[in-house]
């Protein structure tokens, strides 16, 4: 996604923006259609809210498309590796190979290891322990879906920012990380995706649900759209989060020289 490579960054990037412009106006229409019928006469009123699920839903839009990010990504990544592989020193390698494992893993736990494209059942000893009855480990504890997403964010959202106190010692290894400035426009958008819905958390500001009154009804609807949840926020953020590693990935094959 280089303006040096095949794909321009500026004309893919702006064509994601309005790919989520839409997504974004489509959840807001979906979830506050009960509001939006009762308003507007020309559309049959339906006690609708929530989310599409086929947009947002297991194998939904999304979901399909996190897939064909991490796929595209590791075969970026893989064809890095078998071209420039003997060429890294010794912690490169490693730090390569852990990666490449990384994607795989991920990858994996986002199709329950084949069970959403197969459809098998899940077997009992994992069925028992698993929050959502898919074969995976992300859903047992929290500690396996939060630790792997906080790493994904700091990876994602803000390797631009630390690589500049490490360019100089380890400039190969920020060559590595940081294979492209434009990375960091992605890296921005997961910011502005991820830093509301902190904010609104941490400070506990929304009233949440139910509310008692319709001041609190309207709080918590602009509450609800300046923090994105509105649509399921997380698999937003995962989507961002895959984006960058294809982004990535693309980069280091098509720029990295030995």
């Amino acid at each position: 996604m280089s303006d040096n490579n095949f794909l321009k960054f500026s004309t893919v990037y702006r064509i994601f923006i309005f790919f989520l412009f839409i997504l974004l106006l489509e959840g807001i229409y979906y979830f506050y259609y009960y509001l939006i019928s009762q308003k507007l006469e020309f559309l049959n009123y339906r006690d609708q809210s929530g989310y599409n699920n086929f947009v947002w839903s297991e194998n939904g839009l999304v979901e399909t498309l996190q897939v064909i990010f991490l796929i595209a990504a590791q075969t970026f990544l893989i064809m890095f590796v078998k071209r420039n592989f003997l060429n890294l020193d010794k912690n490169l390698r490693i730090f390569m190979i852990l990666y490449l494992i990384g994607i795989f893993y991920y990858l994996f736990e986002e199709v329950s290891w084949g069970q959403h494209i197969f459809g098998w059942q899940t077997p009992e000893i994992i069925s028992n322990i698993n929050n959502q009855n898919e074969t995976n480990i992300h859903n047992i504890s929290s500690l396996f879906n939060e630790l792997p997403r906080n790493l994904l964010l700091i990876w994602c959202g803000l390797s631009f920012y630390i690589v500049k106190f490490w360019q100089k010692k380890y400039f190969n290894f920020s060559r590595i990380i940081y294979p492209s400035k434009n990375l960091k426009f992605v890296s921005i958008l997961i910011i502005f995706f991820f830093i509301p819905n902190l904010l609104v958390d941490k400070f506990n500001l929304a009233p949440g649900h139910p509310a008692e009154n319709s001041t609190d009804i309207l709080l918590n609807i602009f509450f609800e759209i300046i923090t994105f949840n509105f649509v399921r926020l997380s698999e937003l953020q995962e989507l961002l989060f895959n984006l960058y590693l294809v982004s990535h990935a693309y980069y280091l094959f098509m720029n990295f020289k030995k």
